[in-house]
């Protein structure tokens, strides 16, 4: 049986070895991740661990998982060249890794922000538990925040630090919060929450520098437009980047994410790429999408196991998210930019309720606010078409209005 390797602790890394052993893969799995510690969950980083006092990462599996389904996890190992002729990753050890199959599950890095506007390098990142150690030994302290960027991350540590009595001060470039992910309603409604619990909001305001504050140990940060803040920490949330290096420099093609087709396969058919470090080709759009979250990961993981092993892989499912901001629990999943007309659903629970967005008649994205009961129905309902939702959720839908 052929030996595979996995490069990346990550959520889809191990849910690839998973699937693999479910499968009837029998052969060598080998997972080299960069983290000396057990792979963990990374979404409670920027949530509950942050506001509780005492956390350890909860794990991805328990440590006997690895041993007793027959996977081999270094630890503490990175992975540092890709030879695709002779088939073998080299560490930074110097040591051989050779495969016959090849995963590249490398997860993701937070966008820096360039020398020239942090040349100190003050501001702190969230992606691991050592950035969440660091975080918050300063959050501890802390009178007065600075975050930077108002994307999932950013809003959950405002949120958090609002909690704790931190007087937050949120920098936003763009026209609005979670632009990406959420529709303009959706949006409207976080702002406006957000900023009744007391965070300073500041849309369309970039950036111009961070330097430590003379005499003192906190920051001046600097705006465009020439207004200065004084804050004990900034937090920079912008963004990740994909870890395609390893890719890149053995060749594969790489833009935004390593390249792969609708199955996760690289230009090398040996090679696959899932997770945030991986762009599959959209079979719809004929575009390829970098899906940054843990469950489309998640089913990538699955369908790379079943075309391994020489299975029916089944369709990539549309993508969910979700994030706890505060008292408000959001779950999302579709094309919010492609919807043409939203309707607001209630939900029986107090200030809840769910935004349908459609595109022409048919259901295209579903968002719920404190309504995770109303979620799941409605997602399996994304693609069908009004008169078919109507019947299902014996609810009859208002004329059409455009937003």
């Amino acid at each position: 049986m052929s030996s595979i390797l996995i490069v990346g602790g990550s959520h889809a890394g191990v849910a690839a070895a998973s699937a693999l052993r479910a499968e009837g893969c029998s052969g060598a799995i080998k997972i080299i991740a960069q983290e000396p510690t057990l792979p963990y969950h990374r979404p409670q980083l920027s949530k509950e661990a942050l506001r509780e006092e005492v956390f350890d990462p909860q794990p991805l599996r328990v440590e006997n998982f690895y041993e007793k389904n027959g996977l081999v996890l270094l630890r503490g190992a990175t992975a540092s060249q890709l030879h695709l002729k002779d088939r073998c990753v080299v560490d930074a050890n110097g040591q051989c890794h050779d495969y016959e199959t090849l995963i590249l599950a490398c997860g993701a890095s937070p966008r820096k922000l360039p020398e020239a506007v942090d040349p100190e390098r003050r501001a702190l990142y969230l992606r691991n538990f050592d950035d969440l150690r660091a975080l918050k030994v300063r959050l501890a302290s802390a009178r007065s925040m600075a975050v930077v960027g108002g994307g999932l991350i950013g809003l959950e540590v405002a949120a958090v630090a609002l909690v704790k009595g931190v007087s937050t001060t949120l920098l936003e470039a763009g026209e609005r919060i979670m632009q990406r992910s959420v529709s303009r309603s959706i949006s409207n409604y976080l702002a406006d929450r957000h900023s009744a619990n007391g965070l300073d909001l500041r849309l369309g305001t970039t950036l111009a520098s961070i330097g430590r504050q003379a005499g003192g140990e906190g920051d001046v940060v600097v705006l465009e437009g020439g207004e200065t803040l004084s804050v004990d920490l900034t937090v920079v949330a912008i963004g990740i980047a994909p870890n395609d290096g390893l890719a890149r420099q053995a060749g594969l093609p790489v833009a935004d994410g390593i390249l792969a087709s609708e199955q996760g396969c690289t230009t090398d058919p040996a090679v696959f790429a899932i997770g945030d470090c991986a762009a599959w080709l959209d079979p719809v759009s004929r575009r390829h999408i970098r899906y940054e979250a843990v469950n489309p990961g998640q089913e990538q993981a699955k369908m790379v196991a079943a075309a391994i092993a020489g299975r029916p892989v089944p369709a990539l499912g549309v993508p969910r998210y979700w994030t706890h901001q505060g008292a408000m629990n959001l779950q999302m999943a579709g094309d919010v930019h492609g919807v043409t007309k939203e309707f607001v659903l209630k939900a029986p629970e107090s200030g809840a309720f769910s935004v349908l967005g459609f595109q022409d008649d048919r259901l295209v994205a579903v968002q719920t606010v404190n309504a995770p009961r109303q979620f799941m129905p409605l997602y399996q309902l994304i693609g069908t078409d009004r008169d078919h939702l109507s019947a299902e959720l014996d609810w009859e839908f208002p004329p059409p209005h455009h937003h």
